[in-house]
């Protein structure tokens, strides 16, 4: 473990990596973080500022300066950010006399250069030299936390024995082992969070407790994050940060602790974690979005291509909704251009890709009301209205075909008995469907009126054998919504649903069913944008209450 947490570490870049993560460091050591590194202020050499008790068991005030990387010969003394001597002479004649509370003037100061990498040999006698001569006995102390001291202090007071134990370790080796693997489901991290959250009594313990598991979590996803961003498999990363966000909200919403400081302020490092992974994402695969079929060309036919397509539609659209909550909540890192660039790249991804306009699971609806949400948001009604024509159109003449058309389940080997075995009746691929009730919902939402005389259509001749529904969650969905697919143990189905011949008459029955009073009350949580994230992460249906009513 210590292996795997230097070779992180070596690779961390100072800014907003290794300057948040020894906060958390020191957190877990006991110490009281009395300053943190922040952009454009001025530190006078320091990034992170603690109190603490040493290894000698005195208290003592900690000033950390981080720098990038090993520190060689040319980082000593220079006049970058990375030089060492400029910062220790800023911090000894400006920060220790005239920044430094007065409360701790009596307390010895123990000034710290920190990095993930080593301090090369070239480099030792210039350190040696200076901290000598700058020491002062009870008043001044250096010393220089590399990666190996840094991994070996995570490890102990993170990774430790008594948060993490011998079978959970073996558990993320293998995830990490396994993260390149293309095919690879991410099984063992899901049961590294179960084990650590949910079965291991986690709640009856004091919050202090709590926290640092937490902070373990947080860590362990950004350890996976930087080995799948090595290995060039971005969603790796997506998928465990999306199941990490989910579980842990899960746990602390149970057990009424979302509203605790330091437990709330954890939650919202990881909620950034999300959204910086989903912006890395975005940007790996916006050339390809913008490249007529570019996102085709990852599917070797037809049935792969559709498939690896509204998987890409989902996760945009899921970080286009994510990045919308987040400006509601007046995140002043988030720039609002872009998100209309997310929301111009999701048009471009649907023009540019007919793949889209080809759903070959009734569950690819997950997938475009996603898309639909975020697009309504921008008020883009035209173009939605053009979309939702060009897949009846399209899903109209795959049926007639006789291939091709979406099935009523998320089941690869029925697809491919369809399109190249010896297929059933084609009726028989489409016992039900929720796809074409959810667009009938989105167009009376919408008022597109002709889209919703061509699902009438439908209804009466492709779907007339079908029984078309609609899940609803109810008062035990919350209980599964953030660990699992809620609709298999939760929630009921309204069916039969009938497209009705007036759009009016339609729009009365949604009316009632949105009127249900057992129907979860999506106020009570902080987060909606979660369900969302839970639909397309456990593939379960939209709560019809983002296309029946404005929720975010």
């Amino acid at each position: 473990m210590k292996l795997i947490i230097k070779e992180y570490l070596s690779l961390l870049k100072e800014s907003k990596e290794l300057d948040s993560l020894i906060p958390e460091l020191l957190l877990a050591m006991g110490h009281e973080v009395i300053s943190k590194a922040k952009i454009g202020v001025r530190q006078y050499g320091i990034d992170v500022a603690s109190v603490g008790v040493d290894e000698d068991d005195i208290e003592k005030v900690f000033l950390f300066t981080i720098k990038e990387g090993d520190l060689k010969r040319i980082d000593w003394d220079n006049t970058s950010p990375q030089a060492v001597r400029p910062s220790l002479e800023e911090i000894l004649d400006v920060y220790i006399p005239t920044h430094l509370p007065k409360q701790y003037n009596g307390i010895t100061k123990k000034i710290i250069v920190a990095t993930g990498g080593d301090l090369e040999q070239t480099v030792h006698q210039n350190w040696s030299g200076y901290t000598k001569r700058n020491s002062k006995e009870n008043e001044i102390e250096f010393d220089f936390w590399g990666g190996d001291k840094l991994a070996l202090l995570i490890e102990k007071y993170i990774f430790n024995e008594f948060i993490i134990p011998n079978e959970q370790r073996s558990l993320f080796r293998k995830t990490l082992a396994l993260i390149g693997d293309v095919d690879y489901d991410l099984g063992d991290y899901y049961q590294f969070l179960n084990e650590i959250l949910f079965n291991n009594r986690l709640e009856t313990l004091n919050d202090k407790t709590i926290l640092k598991s937490l902070r373990l979590i947080f860590l362990s996803l950004n350890i996976i994050d930087f080995w799948a961003t090595s290995e060039g498999n971005l969603k790796k990363s997506l998928y465990a940060s999306e199941r990490t966000l989910l579980n842990v909200y899960q746990f602390l919403n149970k057990n009424d602790l979302q509203n605790k400081k330091h437990l709330k302020e954890m939650f919202n490092k990881l909620h950034k974690k999300h959204m910086d992974i989903q912006n890395k994402y975005f940007k790996k695969i916006y050339p390809a979005v913008k490249v007529k079929q570019g996102l085709s060309l990852y599917g070797n036919d037809f049935l792969q291509e559709s498939i690896v397509l509204f998987e890409q539609l989902g996760i945009m659209s899921s970080y286009g909704n994510f990045y919308y909550t987040s400006l509601l909540k007046n995140d002043d890192n988030l720039d609002y251009k872009e998100y209309r660039n997310i929301k111009d790249a999701i048009k471009l991804m649907i023009t540019n890709n007919r793949g889209l306009f080809n759903p070959v699971y009734d569950k690819h609806i997950i997938d475009i009301s996603l898309a639909l949400h975020l697009l309504e948001l921008w008020n883009e009604i035209e173009f939605i209205d053009k979309w939702i024509y060009d897949l009846l159109s399209h899903i109209n003449f795959a049926y007639i075909q006789g291939e091709y058309f979406p099935i009523d389940t998320n089941d690869f080997e029925d697809l491919v008995e369809l399109n190249i075995g010896e297929p059933k009746e084609k009726n028989e691929y489409i016992t039900t469907s929720v796809l074409l009730p959810t667009l009938a919902f989105w167009c009376v939402r919408l008022g597109l009126l002709e889209n919703y005389k061509y699902i009438l259509h439908l209804s009466k001749e492709m779907y007339k054998e079908s029984t078309l529904q609609v899940w609803f969650p109810d008062k035990d969905t919350h209980k599964f919504v953030y660990t699992e697919c809620a609709s298999i143990q939760s929630g009921y189905v309204f069916a039969p649903i009938q497209i009705k011949d007036n759009i009016s008459d339609f729009a009365k029955m949604i009316q009632k069913l949105g009127d249900k009073e057992y129907l979860i009350n999506l106020e009570n949580n902080n987060y909606p944008i979660l369900y969302l994230l839970s639909s397309r992460h456990f593939r379960m249906p939209l709560f019809p209450h983002f296309f029946v009513k404005k929720v975010i």
